[in-house]
């Protein structure tokens, strides 16, 4: 149940891919968090949002007033060639946020930070690596985490930064390498994909909102950097060829190694999770493909697809 002393929680770009699962396991818990929007939505349980607006930042945290923070809003860079769409909102738009909280009684600011961050270093990462992104996007993480710690540093504002491996699960964007791998394998055409030699670190969204909400009470967590991940690399190839074989594909019409590997895309991922176990007391209870000790979700991540799928069909 809610404990009544931190019942006012803001999330921003709580309608997003992880906010949504974040939200729902909060209402389930008792909860009633203010919600953050950039598009418009209707409840008195949503306020929109722009967080690259430092006025618009402050007046909504003038209003609502929160005790707890969790900063879910930001952008991929999936379509930034520039890099100036993830500068204005993961790096500006979180320190808009941190200005408008500064002087506030508020015991926890939760930001998503990424394996990005980290950038082609040996696996599996480590909190007190050495940040080397070689994205926008990784960079633009980067930057909001050193933000976010120095400001913890001079004036105490209690941040925790939890470094989010590759999510995926329910309501994730079409422009995922999973979501399109299992579109195209649905729909029995051709996927081009790099040689997939690569390792991600896979963690289920609704994990990833256990350790959210574990965070908000876990006074260790503050001003620290953890990582949020299964611990356990998937090699991508073998990925594409499981998951094709499930959805009964053709397998001529699986292409590795067609396209060429840059950027975040070039390194491994894989993370060292033994500080979020020591600190948050968390752990992943679900894998993408069968693992031991934790439930499958592929066959569910799947059907997910294929709804969308089918939706997209009428």
């Amino acid at each position: 149940m809610a404990n009544s002393a931190l019942e006012r929680i803001l999330v921003t770009g709580g309608t997003g891919f992880i906010g949504r699962h974040v939200v729902n396991l909060l209402t389930g818990q008792g909860y009633r968090p203010l919600i953050t929007t950039f598009s418009s939505a209707s409840g008195p349980e949503f306020v929109k949002l722009d967080v690259t607006d430092p006025g618009n930042t402050r007046a909504v945290v003038d209003s609502f007033e929160p005790q707890i923070v969790i900063h879910l809003a930001g952008v991929t860079g999936h379509d930034d060639a520039t890099g100036e769409k993830c500068r204005n909102v993961n790096y500006l738009g979180t320190l808009n946020l941190l200005n408008s909280l500064e002087g506030r009684d508020v015991s926890r600011v939760i930001l998503i930070g990424s394996a990005s961050e980290y950038g082609h270093q040996p696996i599996p990462f480590q909190e007190d690596m050495t940040a080397r992104p070689v994205s926008a996007y990784g960079l633009s993480k980067t930057r909001a985490t050193e933000a976010a710690l120095e400001r913890f540093a001079t004036t105490g504002l209690p941040v925790t930064i939890l470094r989010v491996f590759s999510a995926f699960g329910e309501w994730q964007p079409n422009k995922l390498f999973l979501s399109q791998l299992l579109t195209h394998a649905l729909l029995n055409r051709d996927f081009k994909m790099s040689d997939g030699l690569q390792r991600r670190d896979y963690i289920y969204a609704a994990d990833v909102a256990m350790a959210i909400t574990a965070a908000m009470l876990a006074e260790p967590a503050v001003g620290r950097v953890i990582n949020i991940g299964s611990g356990r690399g998937t090699v991508l190839h073998d990925l594409a060829r499981y998951t094709w074989a499930l959805c009964g594909a053709d397998e001529a019409r699986l292409h590795i190694g067609a396209r060429e590997k840059s950027g975040d895309d070039a390194f491994d991922t894989e993370a060292d999770i033994s500080l979020a176990a020591d600190i948050l007391g968390w752990a992943p209870q679900n894998s993408l493909l069968p693992t031991p000790g934790r439930t499958a979700v592929v066959s569910e991540m799947i059907a997910h697809i294929r709804g969308r799928v089918d939706s997209d069909r009428e």
